[in-house]
């Protein structure tokens, strides 16, 4: 499991600067690494703990979060958008209701199969899969 640290050293290794807004908002998402962040429970989050940050370095350092792969950014149905804590894991995967913006998280077994096929793509090799897929949950399906 990655912590903090281990978060600061790559930002280190890539000659990035450790400003105390991104400190705590690796801490922040690092602590809350199963939820699916919305921008506006960041935004209100980072304001209450980093005196005078502003949205314009909320944002940009959510990019740089996404580039480096640590977050991955959700559009979420009623929700707009979320960021989910994702550097740990080679398939990041996640499936949204359309209807209620439930978003879930599913077995690899689908990821496993598609892995496979691109595999055998000539020259494709060790794929990190990145998915969304959107569609109507169970409770939400539309009856016919």
């Amino acid at each position: 499991m990655k912590k903090h640290r281990d978060l600061l050293s790559i930002l280190r290794a890539k000659n990035l600067r450790l400003t105390p807004a991104r400190r705590v908002l690796l801490q922040y998402i690092l602590d809350n690494k199963s939820k699916q962040l919305s921008l506006q429970s960041i935004q209100q989050y980072l304001e209450k703990n980093i005196q005078g940050v502003n949205r314009s370095s909320i944002y940009r350092n959510l990019e740089l979060l996404k580039k480096l792969e640590i977050v991955q950014e959700l559009n979420i149905p009623r929700k707009g958008k979320c960021y989910q804590y994702t550097f740990e894991d080679d398939v990041h995967h996640f499936y949204i209701c359309k209807t209620c913006g439930k978003a879930n998280r599913d077995k690899e077994q689908l990821f496993n199969n598609i892995q496979k096929a691109l595999n055998k793509v000539k020259g494709f090799s060790e794929a990190n899969l990145s998915l969304v897929f959107y569609g109507h949950c169970s409770s939400c399906q539309p009856r016919k």
